[in-house]
């Protein structure tokens, strides 16, 4: 069977783009090219690949509304790249033609059009259709969600690494990323956010954990903590931080299993005083392939970002201990060593001096947080 007819006729999987409200577009109604060719390539002059990016966007047909909401969204700008290239840097990435020609060759692919979400994977991971040319509803995690956000949410998520286990929210068949990320924050509601934190409608562990909602919300632990830790200081098992990353080549240094807990930098917007941190991997050089050898304002921006990871358990090194023994013996004890959960000065040690200073807002001094109690 020719190609054109296996993408748009199979349905053997629930895939049959014919029987879909989409069909009401033909071919060339999208994808443009040349009718009444029998060759490939005098059929495909004047082909778009993608027929749902850029100002021609053929979903603006019937979805304008969800449209102008995502070009302002995350995933489609990329403001997050801009704002701290700049912030490091004290320039616009725009002012010279070679950052943006290293942006668009290094990071721009990270950009993902209605398509990359809803019919094909993304152009990153080399896009190629999901369920044939079946516009779908529910972005597939495997395909879509974790083919991209894979090295740290999605090996957490699914108990990729050695030294954790998966998520207990991660239920085959029963739940995946959209049951918690859906609607406006994927598509966002028109405003232009930088950070990926100040999305709209970001999905919270209290959409589904709360008084009221959760009959287990309601203990001392809880109550006593809800105000000075996020809830990942607590459930979250060891994550990956990574060292040295520099444009044109990705990760030069090391990927590695973390658990730190320091200072909330983004206190701004997040009310926690403590929350765990991965160390990113920006350095000084990280864009010398670009023209730029030296990032003037590094020590403005900490390495040691704000986490979220998504390998949540009930029962962690914070909250579960030895039989008869207070919670005191597993958190509150300040081990001033290496198995210490607080970020500390000492683990900034060996680092440029530029990074230590970066970082001086979130490490927690030596002896708390257990002086406060």
């Amino acid at each position: 069977m020719e190609g054109w007819k296996k993408v748009l006729i199979d349905g053997t999987d629930g895939s049959d783009f014919l029987s879909g409200v989409h069909a009401t577009f033909d071919c060339i109604g999208c994808h443009g090219g040349k009718g009444g060719e029998n060759t490939k390539d005098d059929a495909h002059v004047g082909l778009i690949a993608d027929p749902s990016d850029g100002a021609a966007n053929i979903c603006l047909t019937c979805h304008e509304n969800t449209h102008e909401q995502y070009q302002d969204a995350i995933h489609y700008t990329q403001a997050g790249y801009y704002d701290l290239f700049e912030k490091r840097s004290g320039e616009k990435i725009t002012d010279q033609t070679g950052y943006m020609d290293g942006f668009k060759k290094d990071c721009a692919s990270c950009h993902v059009s209605c398509g990359n979400c809803h019919i094909s994977s993304p152009k990153p991971v080399r896009g190629g259709l999901v369920r044939a040319h079946k516009v779908i509803r529910r972005p597939d995690m495997v395909k879509n969600c974790t083919a991209c956000h894979g090295s740290r949410v999605g090996d957490e998520y699914y108990g990729s690494n050695d030294y954790a286990g998966a998520d207990v929210h991660r239920v085959p068949e029963a739940m995946d990323c959209v049951d918690c990320h859906s609607g406006m924050d994927m598509h966002g509601d028109g405003t232009r956010p930088t950070h990926r934190y100040d999305a709209p409608d970001l999905a919270k562990c209290t959409d589904c954990h709360g008084p009221g909602i959760d009959d287990e919300w309601d203990n001392q632990y809880h109550v006593t903590h809800l105000d000075q830790f996020s809830c990942q200081v607590c459930h979250s098992q060891t994550y990956k931080s990574c060292n040295g990353c520099h444009a044109g080549e990705g990760i030069t240094g090391s990927s590695y299993g973390t658990f730190k807990i320091g200072y909330n930098p983004r206190s701004a917007s997040r009310p926690e005083k403590y929350v765990v941190l991965r160390h990113i991997p920006v350095v000084e050089d990280t864009y010398a392939a670009w023209g730029m050898d030296h990032l003037s304002n590094f020590d403005t921006e900490s390495t040691w970002k704000m986490a979220t990871p998504h390998n949540i358990r009930r029962w962690t090194e914070r909250t579960e201990v030895a039989e008869g023994k207070p919670c005191f013996d597993s958190c509150h004890n300040s081990y001033q060593g290496p198995e210490d959960f607080f970020l500390r000065a000492s683990d900034l040690a060996g680092l440029p001096e530029a990074e230590q200073r970066a970082n001086q807002d979130v490490v927690v001094p030596d002896g708390a947080p257990n002086d406060s109690w």
